[in-house]
Order: structure tokens, then sequence, then C-alpha cells
């Protein structure tokens, strides 16, 4: 029998088990300072697009990578659980992301009037994607949009009944020459003069069309590039675009699928060496579930060409991406 209280005995207290929370602390302050600096190397990426084109595909993720840098930050100053605080803000902040476009179609704000000597016109664009087999839904969104004219991407021929189901709404149309390598089209309220498709290099695969003296001669341009990593292939195809462009006469609007977003060194190009005016920065891109992330289908306009209301994405319609479209006025004089 041990005597726990004999004289003399000094009791000791028992050592207590060092607490993990500092080690933990330390996990996530190292954590968000990678997150950070993962976001900020995703940026810089971004910015040496301008000297080598393979850096281009950090731009399609721009505002992500943003995003990040924001919601670890964050993190970094949060009391406890700051891996956890990051991760919700950046959930947060992508569903807003894809909450925008919704948002603003809802809220369309007239930017402008037309004026004497202008026209108005309702243009969209549509990449009805290869691999939708769902028609009756590719037709409902046409129609729902009813644009004046809308550009059609990856029209597939299982999707050319669309020309007649919707030849009252839409009596002119542009086809392909050639339906099994080719795969635009355009629907019209006004007849279409001067169709030419073309899907061989240099350019990206395009189709285009003239309105006619009503719309001042406007040309339609109906575009799809490459996408990455095909990223020099994709910048080349626009240069050679812009050249084309400098032979056109007259307004021209140019619209379809670039994959590429605002920020890419390819939509700049396209801007600053054609001299045109993008009017879109919606996300399009995906379309599934309801949560497109990255801005890739846009229109561009020439001088003269003004917008009037702010731009407006459509509905999923069984396809990869969602449809564009708002209201320009065109110089009819």
């Amino acid at each position: 029998m041990t005597d726990k209280t004999r004289p003399g005995a000094i009791a000791v207290a028992p050592k207590s088990e060092s607490s993990p929370k500092p080690k933990k602390r330390r996990r996530g302050v190292a954590g968000c300072v990678a997150g950070i600096a993962l976001g900020l190397a995703g940026l810089a990426g971004a910015r040496l697009a301008q000297l080598w084109v393979a850096f281009d595909v950090f731009t399609q993720f721009s505002p992500q990578f943003m995003f990040v840098v924001v919601a670890f930050a964050i993190g970094l100053f949060s009391p406890r659980a700051k891996i956890l605080a990051s991760s919700i803000v950046l959930i947060v902040l992508l569903i807003a992301q894809s909450m925008w476009p919704y948002y603003a179609s809802s809220h369309v704000s007239e930017l402008s009037k037309v004026v004497a000597g202008e026209r108005e016109l309702k243009v969209a664009s549509f990449n009805a994607w290869l691999g939708n087999n769902d028609v009756e839904a590719v037709k409902a969104e046409i129609a729902r949009i009813d644009a004046d004219v809308i550009a059609l991407l990856e029209f597939g021929r299982s999707q050319h009944v669309i020309y007649d189901q919707l030849k009252s709404q839409y009596p002119y149309n542009a086809q392909c020459a050639n339906a099994d390598k080719c795969t635009f089209g355009i629907l019209s309220k006004y007849p279409l003069s001067n169709v030419i498709d073309r899907m061989v290099a240099p350019g990206p695969a395009y189709m285009r069309a003239s309105l006619g003296p009503q719309f001042g001669d406007l040309t339609i341009f109906a575009v799809h590039t490459n996408r990455f990593p095909q990223s020099r292939a994709q910048l080349n195809q626009v240069k050679a675009l812009v050249a084309e462009l400098e032979t056109v006469v007259g307004p021209h609007i140019v619209m379809g699928d670039f994959n590429a977003t605002p920020y890419s060194r390819v939509t700049e190009t396209l801007s600053s060496q054609a001299n045109l005016a993008r009017f879109t920065n919606l996300p399009t891109w995906p379309a599934r579930f309801g949560l497109p992330q990255i801005a890739i289908d846009h229109i561009f306009a020439s001088s003269g060409i003004r917008q009037l209301e702010s731009q407006s994405i459509g509905n999923e319609a069984g396809s990869d991406h969602l449809q564009i479209f708002l209201y320009v006025a065109v110089p009819v004089e």
C-alpha cells in the first residue's frame, strides 16, 4: 500500500498535454498564404500572355484568380478556421460570378436612343453545340430571344430543321454551301445577300452575310475560333480576321464564340487592331447547371454602331453555351 500523504512529500502537478491550437493556426496561416500566392501567380501568368501567347489560358480565369486572392486574404485575418473561412468566401464569390449574368439580364438598362440616320437592330449569338440533340429547346430559345439577326455556331445537320420551322419568324437565312464541313447559320428578319462561309486556315471559321442598303450595307460575321491549347493558332486566326475586316466596306458586326475572355490577348487584338468595340463581358460558359463562369461569347461592332441597351444572356437550351444578345443602332446614312 502506497502512502500518498506521507510527510515531506511534494505534490507534483501532472503535465498537461500541449495545446494543438497554435500548430493549427500556423497551418491555417500557411494555407492562406499559399492560396494568395497561387492566385497572384495566376494573375501574373495572365499578364505574361503579352510576351508568350501560351500564357493566354490564364486570362480565361482572371476573375477566379482574383477571387482566390480575396478569399484567402479574408481567411488570413479570420480568428479561427482560416482555411474553412477562405473556402466559404471563395464558393460565395464563384456563385456570385455565375449569378451576375442572370441579374444583369433581368435588369436591362437603356444606354441610348436611336437618332435620325440610324436603325435599331437586335443581334444575338448562339453556340448551339454539335452534341446537342434537344432541337426543340434550341428552336424555342431562338424564338423566345426574337433577335432581328442571330448568328448560329456549331449548328449541326440535325438542327437544320429549324430553318423551316421558324420560317414565319425568320423568313431569311444563310446556310453553308457544304453542310458536312461548315457548322454555321444565320437567321434574319431582313433579306441577306453576299453570303460567304469559310472553314480553312489561316483565319478562323466563319460565315458572313450582308443586310443590304436598308441597314447601310451592314455585314454580319459569325465567328468561331480555336481554343486552348491552340493559343498561337487562335491568335493567328484573329490577326487574319483583322486583315480581312480591313477590306470590308461599311459597318460590320462580328460575333460568335471566340474562346477568349475580355481579358485575353485574342479579344484585345481584335478590338485594337480592327478598331472594334466589344459590347459584351457576361459569362456564358459553361451553361451546365446554370452556373456560367467564363465570358467567351462576344459581340463586337465597328465604329459608328452604338449599343442601345445593356447585354443579356439566354437560357440553357441543351448547349454548353448560353446565348448573348443586345440592341444596337446602325448608321444608315
